[in-house]
């Protein structure tokens, strides 16, 4: 809870691989509240009433996740939401803002989307998703300590550097300060 309440504000792509995470956290103690209560929250170090809101939100994402019917897989209805507005961020910086830090990280990054979503089989749903995928992907298999490719490094650093970008956009439109071109050139 603390975690995600900081990332929501300050790095949104972050923000929803911690969510993700969360959600296979979940999955993974069987939905058990009580069980995510001495595995999880009893290792922070924080005050009993704090500890009690963080049950809270525990309970709160389970129930979400019972009434959304995903319990074996995908995810929270906000979280998806989110990933919608940074796609649609996306394709605004790539055409309409014409954004030409984002355009040419986006040259860099577009093979390694399009080679991860034809192996994704159509698991993702955007351009954005697939990043998504790619970097909760590799951070699953760091967790685990397989050998990680050279290509696969190559194209989570792309990956990353394109999220850095569009989170960065993202904070700036959060807060009113993206500029727009006055004139574009198509």
């Amino acid at each position: 809870m603390l975690i995600a309440q900081e990332k929501e504000k300050t790095n949104i792509a972050e923000y929803i691989l911690y969510m993700w995470q969360i959600e296979d956290l979940v999955r993974f103690n069987a939905f058990d509240l009580e069980q995510i209560y001495d595995t999880i929250i009893t290792k922070f170090n924080v005050s009993d009433e704090l500890k009690a809101e963080m049950k809270l939100w525990y309970k709160n994402i389970i129930e979400q996740m019972m009434k959304q019917g995903i319990s074996e897989k995908g995810h929270l209805d906000y979280i998806n939401t989110r990933i919608e507005e940074l796609n649609n961020l996306h394709n605004s910086l790539l055409t309409t803002i014409q954004d030409k830090d984002y355009q040419n990280q986006y040259i860099k990054t577009s093979a390694n989307i399009k080679s991860l979503m034809e192996k994704a089989n159509n698991e993702a749903k955007n351009e954005i998703h697939a990043c998504l995928i790619g970097l909760y992907g590799f951070l699953v298999l760091k967790l685990k300590n397989e050998q990680i490719g050279e290509a696969t490094k190559e194209a989570i650093n792309s990956f990353s550097g394109l999220l850095a970008i569009l989170t960065n956009r993202y904070n700036k439109l959060q807060k009113g300060e993206l500029k727009f071109n006055h004139e574009i050139n198509n």
